[in-house]
């Protein structure tokens, strides 16, 4: 990712309805996974935020843990492989109980079987090798363990904010389900998010960005910062009001549309 994309997202992240929705329906996922209790659970759960970026995340991550342990107690290993991520992250992660470390998503350095869940929030894009990634991850979960992840849909929507956060790609449906099995999971829930979004990113991509001032009619390969429209407080509340409501649509049933796709996969049992 572009170093200032980083000073960015962090003024962001808080409050931004993009950031602010995508951690409510991430939340619903991931209390609905713990919701089917763990059979190798540890009664302090383990949680890996892979790719933390600015941490962000963090808090609502450790809360979710605490809540649905058997002790009040949990932890975060929070891990990215930017060092100024990671001292974004230090200015959340105050008295969490969160480490914070530096690693490689397919070299993870952490012993199998260590972690109940994997987070992995917009992130698998940015890997070269996502299938490396995911067999890592298959690696370090306990058997039963969920993996809980968000991607961008739709390699027809590339565009110049994918190549500003250094994307390898968009993910159509079936091919995450692929890589995820390929890696061992079992596919839990899949599904789109971010149900809005389709014709807004489509208008914007032809009707906003050719005409931009100084801008090449070639959208696609002309870098630039990512694409964080500003909008009005009331309607950036009601945005994240609607991806809350999405959130829970996304617990019972899957999404047939949207620009993300997010999911819940387990590492089988049998797995030892």
């Amino acid at each position: 990712m572009n170093p200032q994309e980083y000073s960015r997202m962090h003024d962001l992240e808080t409050k931004y309805w993009w950031f602010a929705g995508r951690r409510a329906i991430v939340s619903s996922l991931l209390h609905a996974a713990l919701s089917s209790r763990l059979p190798n659970a540890s009664s302090a759960l383990r949680l890996l935020d892979l790719g933390c970026g600015t941490g962000a995340n963090l808090s609502m991550l450790c809360h979710a843990i605490a809540a649905e342990g058997s002790t009040p107690s949990g932890h975060v290993a929070a891990l990215d492989y930017s060092p100024l991520a990671l001292d974004f992250a230090s200015q959340h992660s105050g008295e969490l109980p969160v480490s914070l470390l530096r690693g490689d998503a397919t070299i993870l350095p952490f012993a199998s079987n260590a972690f109940d869940i994997v987070t992995m929030l917009d992130v698998l894009e940015h890997v070269e090798d996502d299938a490396g990634a995911v067999k890592e991850i298959f690696r370090v979960l306990k058997p039963g363990g969920a993996f809980i992840l968000s991607v961008p849909a739709y390699q027809k929507l590339w565009s110049a904010h994918d190549e500003a956060l250094h994307h390898f790609r968009r993910y159509e449906y079936c091919d995450l389900r692929k890589v995820l099995r390929r890696g061992g999971f079992q596919v839990w829930r899949l599904s789109f998010a971010m149900s809005l979004m389709p014709p807004v990113a489509w208008f914007w991509r032809r009707f906003i960005l050719p005409f931009k001032p100084n801008r090449p009619r070639d959208a696609t390969r002309h870098s630039e910062g990512a694409v964080l429209p500003a909008v009005p407080s009331a309607f950036n509340a009601a945005l994240v009001k609607y991806l809350e409501c999405e959130g829970r649509v996304i617990r019972r049933r899957p999404l047939k549309f949207g620009t993300s796709l997010v999911a819940i996969a387990r590492k089988p049992i049998s797995e030892i």
